[in-house]
């Protein structure tokens, strides 16, 4: 805990998310007064669903306990795989910005930093995971598993758009979700939609991995 604390005080990206957070939740309390609505207190949650990948990912890479334990290890890489589309899908909720209860650029404003905050924080939790596999892998193989982990996580962001589905629905309602994945496999828009997902996640890691370890912000 205390090395992932000081990578947190020592990192500029740990004080963009910061920023970013604080800017966010200013303009939604801005956006909650004026208009008298709650509508899009939601993000607040995404946000934290955002965040959650990150928690696995340093717990991953920095507690002894965890990876000292294959159990545990298998365990959080497996909720790490889940709860990692939730970062980038703040993105799709600039559908919203078309609605009766605000200010549209007002409400693009306000998304896309919640956006923008949760998608770097999902690159943030990729590259723990990336240096993680390169440890033990090439880099071939590191970025062949990475662009695979996009496209997984690009159909888990179609299953939460379209279909409404939560990460913790795995253990909710699993047979509800499996009989739907399994019916949606022969939908050539699941595929559209997972592909382009999945590429969105794929390049935004490789235009936003480089900005992360410049400027002597060391990687580890």
């Amino acid at each position: 805990m205390n090395s992932i604390i000081a990578q947190i005080k020592a990192h500029r990206r740990y004080k963009i998310v910061i920023t970013l957070t604080v800017v966010g939740l200013i303009l939604l309390i801005i956006r909650v007064v004026s208009t008298q609505t709650i509508l899009f207190t939601f993000l607040l949650w995404n946000l934290f669903l955002a965040l959650l990948p990150l928690v696995f990912s340093k717990s991953l890479r920095y507690s002894s306990r965890i990876s000292n334990s294959k159990f545990l290890g298998v365990l959080f890489i497996i909720l790490w795989l889940l709860f990692i589309p939730n970062s980038p899908y703040i993105v799709t909720d600039l559908k919203h910005v078309d609605n009766d209860y605000g200010i549209q650029w007002f409400d693009l404003t306000l998304i896309l930093v919640f956006a923008i905050n949760g998608l770097l924080i999902g690159i943030i939790s990729m590259l723990d995971i990336f240096k993680l596999l390169q440890n033990k892998y090439s880099t071939k193989i590191t970025h062949s598993v990475v662009g695979l982990i996009c496209i997984l996580g690009g159909f888990g962001i179609f299953l939460g758009r379209f279909l409404r589905f939560n990460s913790w629905d795995i253990f909710t309602k699993p047979d509800t979700l499996f009989y739907s994945i399994f019916h949606t496999l022969f939908m050539k828009e699941t595929w559209i939609w997972t592909i382009l997902f999945g590429g969105f996640m794929w390049i935004s890691f490789l235009l936003i991995k480089p900005l992360l370890v410049k400027k002597n912000i060391p990687a580890n």
